[in-house]
């Protein structure tokens, strides 16, 4: 069972879910992809604030940004391939290479930096495309 916040990105469809056969094609697409490691027992804890703080930064970023969570089956076969070490993890893709991890809980100024990296201040979001 997931979290409620990961439940309500899943049911509002701005997080998909992908597994080791599907996570290519999602990370075919152009633009930044985010791969939620959440980890077993996401339903409480660090992986729920994890979620929480991934909901705002898709809020902020308004579609400028594509977020997944590795199946749970999976995410042990998929670790390696994307330098997962720790769970939950935040893996930032462009196409499907990992530019960055970010573990664990982090402070909010620690998601906002870590993602302007990439994209830009959220205000420009919708015109600033993913960068190397």
């Amino acid at each position: 069972m997931n979290s409620i916040a990961i439940s309500d990105m899943l049911e509002r469809g701005v997080l998909q879910t992908v597994n080791a056969a599907s996570v290519d094609s999602f990370l075919a697409a152009p633009g930044l992809h985010v791969l939620f490691f959440a980890g077993p027992g996401n339903q409480h804890g660090d992986s729920h604030d994890v979620a929480v703080a991934l909901r705002e930064v898709l809020k902020e970023y308004s579609g400028g940004i594509s977020a997944a969570l590795v199946e749970s089956a999976d995410e042990a076969t998929l670790q390696p391939r994307f330098r997962v070490l720790a769970l939950p993890t935040l893996a930032l893709c462009v196409g499907g290479e990992t530019l960055e991890l970010i573990p664990g809980v982090r402070d909010w100024g620690d998601y906002t930096r870590t993602f302007r990296r990439y994209l830009g201040d959220a205000a420009r979001s919708t015109t600033a495309g993913a960068q190397r």
